[in-house]
């Protein structure tokens, strides 16, 4: 018995300075939620190869009343890759001695780093760096989503999953302002002497008669906004700005919205979703003059 009491310290002393068992801690990403970092020769970026990066990364998000962009390139040299740029969430190696591939969490948690060979700017490259750009978007929008899922409204979830069979996970930061009638309202104001901020979150529903959903979608989606949301001027009200295009892609709406007899309006971000003969609307709406919506805009994609 004394023999294995002394054997099994030794062993547990033994494992413990063996640095081969030590388990890899990372530390926390850093950097912006749309930025990437470029690792990549200045005569790439300067020619053909970075000209297809920007158009594929840097493209203009659609609904949006401003030019804004998915993501910002931001272009280094291999020489110039230092730990500072390591924990970076977004990392791109591009070069022509790399295998197209990617890795998960390799400096940082949550971090995503891709490799593209850009030996040949051709359909194959160009197809290579929308898997990229669309892997990337993607984790951006479950890493959103999982953020909101650990910290949410849980009375607003409550209410939306009894009136509408579906989960969301709305923000701590909204406030419950109507909850009858089959439409759910919740909205955020922030407003100061330097900026507004106003965004809205609607959850309704509707039997289709099913010869133009999109036609009803916007249609049905127009009268919940006259009747609920209004201006302060009297006779105001939120509307679909039907003047500018409305872009649809798999149950997903994106336009701008105005106030009528009023002076405001932004972009929104509509989802709609089957449940047996009905069709349930979430609505993202914000007001934010004379700055990004990027982030706000995401978070509807993302949570909606």
């Amino acid at each position: 018995m004394k023999t294995k009491y002394y054997l099994s310290i030794f062993l547990f002393l033994f494992s413990c300075g063996d640095s081969t068992n030590k388990k890899k801690i990372l530390s926390e990403n850093t950097g912006r939620q749309d930025e990437i970092i470029l690792v990549m020769d200045d005569i790439f970026w300067e020619g053909e190869v970075g000209e297809l990066l920007r158009d594929i990364f840097e493209r203009e998000i659609s609904g949006l009343p401003q030019s804004e962009q998915f993501f910002n390139l931001v272009q280094i040299n291999p020489s110039e890759f230092s730990r500072f740029f390591k924990t970076h969430k977004n990392i791109i190696f591009a070069s022509i001695d790399l295998k197209d591939s990617y890795t998960k969490n390799k400096w940082a948690k949550a971090q995503i780093v891709m490799y593209l060979n850009c030996s040949l700017v051709d359909e194959e490259f160009r197809k290579s760096c929308n898997k990229a750009f669309n892997f990337i978007n993607r984790k951006e929008l479950e890493n959103l989503k999982y953020a909101y899922e650990k910290g949410h409204n849980p009375k607003a979830r409550k209410h939306i999953q009894d009136q509408f069979g579906i989960d969301l996970f709305l923000p701590t930061e909204y406030t419950i302002s109507h909850k009858e009638d089959k439409v759910f309202i919740s909205d955020f104001h922030s407003f100061n002497e330097n900026q507004d901020l106003l965004k809205y979150i609607l959850v309704y529903e509707f039997q289709p008669t099913g010869f133009n959903i999109q036609q009803e979608v916007l249609s049905v989606t127009d009268s919940i906004l006259k009747k609920y949301i209004l201006g302060s001027i009297n006779g105001s009200f939120v509307q679909i700005d039907h003047r500018m295009s409305v872009v649809e892609s798999d149950g997903i709406y994106r336009g701008i919205w105005t106030l009528k007899n009023g002076f405001m309006g932004g972009p929104f971000v509509l989802k709609t979703k089957y449940i047996e003969d009905k069709i349930i609307i979430s609505l993202g709406l914000v007001f934010y003059p004379n700055e990004s919506k990027r982030k706000h805009v995401r978070t509807f994609e993302a949570i909606l």
